[in-house]
């Protein structure tokens, strides 16, 4: 699974990078921005309740909600549209600008697909075949690689547009897919039952919000950087940050086969002071290298001061970490004692963020997932190698 996934994560960074550089750095901004707040209202509207689906797999007691869950997943995507239709509107107030219809059209239709397919994800956990998981990561991208220069060489579309249908169209594939799975194997019934659309809702609550830290505070700095600065300065930033996303390919893969594996691999990666310095001066070297990179292949105006550069980088190492950890507590079924650690969490992510990025910029941003991050993972401390 792991080389899957580490290949698949590379050709997603290809792809990103050549899209970037053909879209520029202000389509990039908006594009980010489209993507980020659609991503957002999924995880507010389903995280919860796919936490907890997948906690009651490893329970036994998923097979009556399954076919809820798949009704209340399709009801949730035809609401992100609307919410991202207005979040495009206010973007077009506050900055004075008109975003063209059919860029609108296109990412209302992206936002649809794109919560079927965040909510549905989930969903292959509960078949617990990594290399399926492995195959339909890789395919996703293969998809979006494939439609991209379909539609380029046909030469009806922008890039922009080439983009969100191309991704869309790899959302639509894994969505069918993953429905033909879960119902062969499943079998649920398609009808929305009150009394267990209520229990899946109110058993869900303390891993909502433990997933909320975990997840929402992860994209949420994109938002506030895109309408707090500028559609450019959010297209360097998540650019670069993109680039960094490769420091997560080992936490990210962790967390999954802790998942489907209800283990922790923590006890395997005790830290140790050796390790911690080969680790900085992985930190170091890797963003020297990745200045360079981003200046000589997308060029000078996508290039980020060095100390945010390495800034981020420390910060996509603590995620990682943060996460698996999460996964961990959230494994342990012990999610209920963290209730105040998450809500202090979104508070400086939500309510103190925004003034930090409106002082300071992108620097703001860094600075509150640092805090938001180093003090998770202090509270947490006693669950790295339960």
């Amino acid at each position: 699974m792991i080389p899957v996934r580490g290949l698949s994560l590379i050709l997603a960074l290809g792809f990103a990078l050549l899209y970037s550089k053909q879209l520029g750095v202000e389509r990039r901004g908006l594009l980010t921005l489209v993507m980020t707040t659609n991503l957002v209202f999924s995880i507010l509207l389903i995280s919860g309740i796919s936490l907890h689906l997948r906690n009651l797999t490893k329970m036994g007691g998923a097979d009556k909600y399954v076919g809820n869950y798949l009704l209340v997943v399709a009801g949730f995507s035809l609401l992100t549209p609307i919410l991202n239709f207005g979040t495009l509107k206010l973007y077009e107030i506050l900055f004075e600008t008109n975003i063209p219809n059919n860029l609108i059209y296109v990412s209302l239709i992206y936002c649809f697909f794109s919560t079927l397919s965040y909510g549905f994800h989930d969903l292959l956990l509960l078949i617990k075949s990594l290399k399926l998981f492995a195959f339909m990561d890789i395919s996703v991208i293969l998809i979006q690689i494939a439609a991209y220069f379909t539609l380029l060489f046909s030469g009806e579309t922008s890039y922009f547009v080439s983009v969100l249908v191309a991704i869309t169209t790899s959302y639509l594939v894994m969505t069918f897919s993953t429905i033909v799975l879960v119902l062969s194997q499943y079998k649920p019934i398609l009808r929305f039952d009150i009394l267990v659309f209520k229990n899946l809702f109110r058993e869900s609550g303390s891993p909502y919000l433990l997933n909320l830290a975990s997840q929402l505070l992860e994209r949420l700095d994109k938002v506030f950087i895109g309408f707090q600065t500028s559609s450019a300065d959010l297209g360097r930033y998540s650019t670069n940050q993109s680039i960094f996303s490769l420091l997560k390919f080992l936490p990210d893969s962790i967390s999954k086969l802790s998942i489907a594996r209800n283990r922790n691999y923590l006890v395997k990666l005790s830290s140790s002071k050796t390790r911690n310095l080969m680790l900085v001066f992985l930190i170091i070297s890797l963003t020297q290298v990745i200045s360079e990179f981003v200046r000589i292949v997308l060029g000078p105006e996508w290039t980020i001061a060095w100390y945010l550069l390495i800034s981020i980088a420390l910060i996509e190492v603590m995620r990682g970490f943060h996460n698996i950890v999460t996964t961990n507590i959230v494994r342990l079924g012990e999610f209920h004692h963290f209730k105040q650690m998450t809500i202090v969490q979104i508070f400086i992510g939500v309510i103190v963020q925004p003034f930090s990025v409106y002082f300071l910029g992108v620097a703001g941003s860094i600075v509150i997932n640092f805090c938001i991050l180093a003090y998770g993972l202090v509270i947490m401390r006693k669950y790295f190698y339960a």
